[in-house]
C-alpha cells in the first residue's frame, strides 16, 4: 500500500528529543554559529587578552605608586598551584568563552541593547553601568553565603579558599570550582537581562563593566592596597582579602553595600 506504516510515538520520542537537545546544546555552546577553527580561535584571543589584561592591571597600579597590603610578608598564602588547580583553570576559562558568547550573542539581537553610536545615552551607559554591579553583587552575595554553608563548602566552594591570601591576580580569581564559575557568570548574566529590561544597555557598557569586572577581580586577588570611590559605592582590596582570610564576612565581591545590610561586613584587620 502507498499508506505510511503508524509510528508509534514510543519510536519516534527518543530521537526528537535527542535533535532537540544536540540543537539546545549546540546552540549554548556556539550562538554565534562560528566555525571550528573560528570558535578555537576566539577561545585562544580571549585567553591571551584576559592574560594581557592581568598583567596591564597589574603593571598600572604598580606604577601608580600604590602600596602593598599591611598583610604582605606577614601572612603566608598557598605557595604553589597544584594540578586540580590548573584543572579548573582551564576548565573554568572555557565555561567563562561560553558564557561570553552568549553575551556577545545577546548585545547584538537583543532589541534592549543599543549597537549604533547614536543609540548612546546617560540612561543607558554610565546609569546602567552602576545598575549592573548593584545588582551583580546582589545575586552574588546570597548566593556566595550559600557556598559558605556545610551543605555546599566542603564540595564545592572550599576550593578558592584554599587560598587564604591571594597573590597571583587571575590565577587565583579564576581558581574555583566550576560550579562556581557557573554561579558567578549566572550572577553577571541575571545583572545584564535585568538591567536591559529596566533602563535599557549599550553594547559599549556591556563591554566596559566585563573590563572593570575581571579589573576588579584581579586586584581582588593582588597584594596592592587599593582603595577608591565610584559612583556613590566605595571598593576596597582589603574587604575580599578579609574575605579569604575571614570567610564568614565580607560576601560581596566589589561594593560592601549588601553586608552592611546583612550585617555581615567586617572592617580590616591589620595582623599583629
Amino acid at each position: 500500500s502507498w499508506l505510511p506504516k503508524p509510528v508509534s510515538v514510543a519510536a519516534v520520542a527518543p530521537g526528537v528529543v535527542a535533535a532537540v537537545s544536540g540543537s539546545s546544546m549546540e546552540t549554548l555552546l556556539n550562538p554565534l554559529e562560528l566555525s571550528p577553527l573560528m570558535w578555537v580561535g576566539g577561545y585562544v584571543a580571549k585567553t591571551a587578552a584576559l592574560a594581557i589584561w592581568d598583567l596591564a592591571v597589574g603593571f598600572i597600579v604598580k606604577s601608580s605608586g600604590a602600596p602593598k597590603l599591611p598583610t604582605t610578608d606577614k601572612l603566608k598564602g598557598l605557595p604553589e598551584l597544584q594540578q586540580l588547580d590548573y584543572i579548573y583553570l582551564a576548565v573554568n576559562s572555557v565555561i567563562e568563552y561560553i558564557f561570553m558568547l552568549g553575551i556577545m550573542s545577546y548585545a547584538w539581537t537583543s532589541p534592549d541593547v543599543g549597537r549604533r553610536v547614536e543609540d548612546l545615552g546617560l540612561l543607558n551607559t554610565l546609569v546602567a553601568l552602576w545598575v549592573i554591579f548593584v545588582v551583580d553583587d546582589f545575586f552574588y552575595t546570597p548566593c556566595h553565603l550559600l557556598m559558605h554553608t556545610k551543605a555546599l563548602y566542603k564540595y564545592v566552594h572550599k576550593h578558592h579558599h584554599r587560598q587564604n591570601l591571594p597573590t597571583r591576580g587571575y590565577p587565583d580569581a579564576g581558581n574555583e570550582h566550576p560550579i562556581e564559575q557557573v554561579i558567578g557568570m549566572s550572577c553577571v548574566w541575571g545583572a545584564l537581562l535585568v538591567t536591559s529590561k529596566l533602563i535599557g544597555l549599550h553594547a559599549a557598557t556591556v563591554l566596559i563593566y566585563f573590563g572593570l569586572y575581571a579589573a576588579l577581580a584581579m586586584l581582588n586577588h593582588m597584594r596592592y592596597d587599593v582603595t577608591f570611590n565610584a559612583l556613590g559605592f566605595t571598593y576596597s582590596v582589603r574587604c575580599h582579602e578579609m574575605h579569604h582570610r575571614f570567610p564568614r564576612c565580607n560576601y560581596a565581591q566589589y561594593f560592601m553595600l549588601w553586608d552592611k545590610l546583612l550585617g555581615t561586613y567586617r572592617d580590616y584587620e591589620v595582623p599583629k
